[in-house]
């Protein structure tokens, strides 16, 4: 029986990351936003939507199957049909289906299933929440790609990215926002438009510019902020320091409104892996919050990428250098006793 994505069916899935639901399907946007489905049947199809097939831009999924992965599917067709799970006897099983690359560059479209058997509750996800902010690195730019590839999206992977790394080692249900290229005051090119502040509100900028997100749908306990390195190279070109200046502006005002946004939450500025340097402008705009009393905010250093012995992934941190990372900041969430 082929269902559309009505508010029955999808109150007995579950979605997770920033879902934009427009144009009668559920849209999977960000990094690692996915959608489980439990069911009991014979057979599970889906229908699938993009707008992108220009071979460097095609999206990429991941499917597991009772928390055992199945299979990956890169969406090379507008419009697809993907066979999940098919058997001659009924079977109960959960299906995960995972986007594995970024906002900016893709969406998919959950439009319909076709199930012969009947749809389960999935279970309530009480694990600890976390919400994942950054650039390139926290999407898992390239990380699949030879040290110096040019850029494919095929050769992104949000789930072997430090975030993930840490999400895992931690057990955390986590969400992303996430952007290649992006800043906090400019993006790589010097361009103020493209900055992670301005994207932040809306539940999916690059999707649909007029949906806002709704705050407390999804409060985390703990807030990664990875922000900077893309503002770094226009920084350091920049003789007269204003670049700089607005860097610790928008940076200091992104901290309010993360804080306005998620009261309870602990917030943790890293950077470092591909920006030596920039960390102490982070350090100083924490050290200012913290004065004015804005609490809950901390800052960590993290180490350059070391190539010699960890390898570069399209000119990005290797999986390597994200497990590293991972392990870092989970040492100084469980040293402080976050």
């Amino acid at each position: 029986m082929k269902m559309k994505i009505t508010k029955d069916v999808a109150d007995k899935l579950c979605f997770r990351g920033r879902i934009v639901w427009k144009e009668d399907m559920a849209v999977l946007g960000y990094t690692n936003s996915s959608v489980t489905i439990h069911f009991k049947g014979t057979k599970l199809k889906v229908s699938l939507r993009t707008g992108h097939t220009d071979t460097i831009n095609l999206p990429g999924l991941r499917i597991y199957m009772d928390d055992v992965e199945k299979f990956s599917h890169v969406m090379n067709e507008l419009e697809q049909e993907v066979m999940l799970f098919e058997s001659a006897e009924p079977e109960e099983h959960t299906i995960r289906v995972v986007k594995i690359t970024e906002a900016a560059m893709s969406y998919v479209g959950f439009a319909a299933l076709d199930l012969d058997g009947e749809l389960l509750p999935v279970p309530e996800d009480r694990r600890t929440k976390a919400l994942f902010i950054g650039d390139s690195i926290t999407c898992g730019y390239g990380v699949l790609g030879a040290p110096d590839s040019e850029y494919d999206l095929r050769e992104e992977d949000g789930e072997l990215c430090y975030a993930a790394f840490l999400a895992r080692n931690m057990n955390w249900n986590a969400e992303w926002v996430s952007a290649s290229g992006h800043g906090t005051f400019v993006d790589y090119l010097n361009d103020t438009e493209n900055v992670l502040p301005r994207e932040f509100p809306y539940t999916n900028w690059f999707y649909d510019k007029e949906t806002r997100e709704d705050f407390s749908r999804f409060q985390p306990e703990y807030i990664i902020v990875n922000l900077g390195t893309n503002d770094s190279g226009p920084i350091w070109a920049d003789e007269s320091g204003n670049t700089r200046r607005g860097f610790l502006a928008s940076y200091e005002r992104f901290l309010y409104v993360l804080r306005k946004a998620y009261p309870e939450a602990k917030i943790i500025c890293v950077l470092g892996t591909v920006a030596p340097g920039m960390f102490k402008f982070v350090e100083q705009v924490v050290a200012k919050v913290n004065m004015e009393g804005l609490k809950g905010v901390y800052g960590v250093e993290l180490p350059e990428h070391d190539v010699e012995h960890d390898g570069m992934a399209s000119g990005h941190p290797s999986k390597a250098t994200h497990e590293k990372d991972a392990k870092r900041i989970e040492e100084f969430i469980r040293r402080m006793k976050l």
